[in-house]
């Protein structure tokens, strides 16, 4: 049996996939370039590798790894599962970035992407429970999947999740659910939450710039610090009878008593 932590080299790491053996308690470094890792499992490993450029990694899951400072390029995860995993390194206080990605279906459980760089991925039909997307940056990603040239999905989960300073400026996130998430500073400069649903939240001092809220359902929500005069759009915007002061003094009304 492999010392716990040992490095485990390609050749082998390759033997398991094939044969569907766990890895377990390994350290993966360099020299996985365009690995298949296909439907491969991973539990309690360490990510090290500075890079994954091309590896294969739908399928698979990943129960209680590490990762540090791990840049993922061009890498498949479609409906890979992730639960209980760290992508924040707390020694540089860094985290992991993936670039170019495929990532849809995948699933989060418990995991930790705090100041993790998702960059142009494809976040399609993602899940996600009770992760922490603290200082996240999600720059040029998108959550649509097109049909034909008329029809585009839109799709994506988070249930009691943290966004707290976490950059979603530009994101598509129509129809979307983030119920119970937490956004304290986030930014959604030119956002499009148009239909989706955040119920339940709790929202503090959020950066709404041109975003869209069009038809959103925000009932529920603790709301603070959300001026509707700086959106784009808010038609049909669903909320709850206490949140109406609130909202309404943001835009300077000033609401008394009968």
């Amino acid at each position: 049996m492999a010392e716990q932590g040992a490095i485990i080299e390609r050749d082998e790491l390759e033997a398991a996939i094939a044969a569907g053996t766990p890895v377990v308690a390994r350290r993966l470094a360099a020299g996985l370039e365009d690995l298949d890792a296909k439907d491969a499992r991973f539990e309690g490993c360490a990510f090290h590798a500075p890079m994954f450029h091309g590896t294969d990694f739908s399928g698979a899951s990943f129960a209680g790894c590490s990762f540090a400072n791990v840049r993922f390029a061009s890498c498949s995860f479609i409906d890979a599962r992730f639960a209980k995993c760290v992508f924040f390194d707390v020694e540089t206080k860094k985290g992991c970035v993936f670039a170019a990605c495929e990532m849809r279906g995948a699933s989060m459980a418990a995991c930790n992407f705090a100041d993790v760089g998702f960059e142009r991925c494809d976040l399609y039909a993602l899940t996600a429970s009770e992760c922490s997307f603290r200082g996240a940056r999600f720059k040029g990603s998108h959550f649509d999947r097109r049909i034909s040239r008329k029809v585009v999905l839109n799709s994506a989960t988070f249930d009691n999740c943290n966004f707290s300073y976490a950059d979603l400026s530009g994101a598509v996130l129509k129809s979307c659910t983030l119920k119970a998430c937490k956004f304290s500073e986030t930014i959604f400069w030119d956002a499009d939450l148009t239909d989706a649903v955040l119920t339940g939240s709790t929202i503090d001092r959020a950066e709404w710039d041109r975003a869209k809220l069009r038809g959103a359902d925000l009932s529920g929500a603790t709301i603070h610090g959300l001026n509707l005069a700086a959106v784009a759009d808010y038609a049909g915007l669903i909320v709850s009878r206490g949140q109406t002061d609130d909202l309404l003094r943001e835009i300077g009304i000033d609401v008394r008593p009968d």
